[in-house]
């Protein structure tokens, strides 16, 4: 079965996205309702022919629910964050090799492409994300390296932050790398084992399934 194509339907997708966030089911349907209807998830038909959901869908949820509290600014907000470019090029360990990320490398391109990293690798990252919203920047920690991303900005936000003055409460969203690890490990668990995640939850093998990935714990 491996290297069969692996559905991650959207029932799970946002079941799991709620349970590792803590944020409401209801509330996390919203978000993706929104960025379904501009085009920025997956859609398609629903039932056994839905289409497949993606670890850059998972990017992106991620960043929206970071970036906003209110389903409503989910589209507006994920649009500005998603190409907020670094600052500046930095180096990071990815299993046993350095991968450069150069400067004015967008935030959904490296995050996706962490997110979708063998479990092995990405457990090591201590992988961390942090919207600031009043300043308009994004950050991923990664191990030791702080990376900042800068949205793009209108006049008088540009103003602000040459002043270095940003008005109103300083609010930051984050999500840790447990939570990050935990809704990305679906995905690479159902393209290792060639079986849906909905199929090993029902079987009751995804924790066995897990487990053999995590720590390594054979199957007797």
């Amino acid at each position: 079965m491996r290297g069969t194509k692996i559905d991650m339907k959207h029932k799970a997708f946002t079941n799991i996205i709620a349970h590792s966030t803590r944020v409401p089911e209801k509330t996390v349907s919203m978000f993706a309702r929104n960025l379904k209807s501009a085009g920025l998830l997956t859609s398609g038909a629903r039932g056994v022919n839905a289409p497949e959901m993606t670890v850059l869908d998972l990017t992106r949820m991620a960043t929206a629910l970071c970036a906003t509290d209110r389903p409503s600014d989910a589209v507006e907000m994920l649009n500005r964050y998603r190409v907020a470019r670094s600052t500046k090029s930095a180096t990071i360990q990815a299993g046993k090799r350095d991968v450069e990320i150069p400067k004015g490398t967008d935030l959904e391109d490296l995050l996706s492409n962490l997110l979708d990293l063998p479990f092995s690798h990405l457990r090591k990252l201590n992988l961390c994300l942090f919207i600031h919203w009043n300043r308009l920047e994004a950050e991923l920690l990664i191990g030791d390296t702080l990376i900042i991303f800068k949205a793009k900005l209108t006049d008088d936000e540009e103003d602000s932050q040459a002043r270095g003055s940003f008005p109103g409460i300083s609010t930051t969203r984050s999500l840790g790398s447990h939570e990050l690890i935990e809704m990305a490990l679906p995905f690479y668990l159902e393209k290792q084992d060639g079986t849906t995640w909905e199929d090993m939850t029902a079987s009751g093998t995804a924790a066995k399934v897990a487990e053999r990935h995590i720590f390594g714990v054979k199957d007797e």
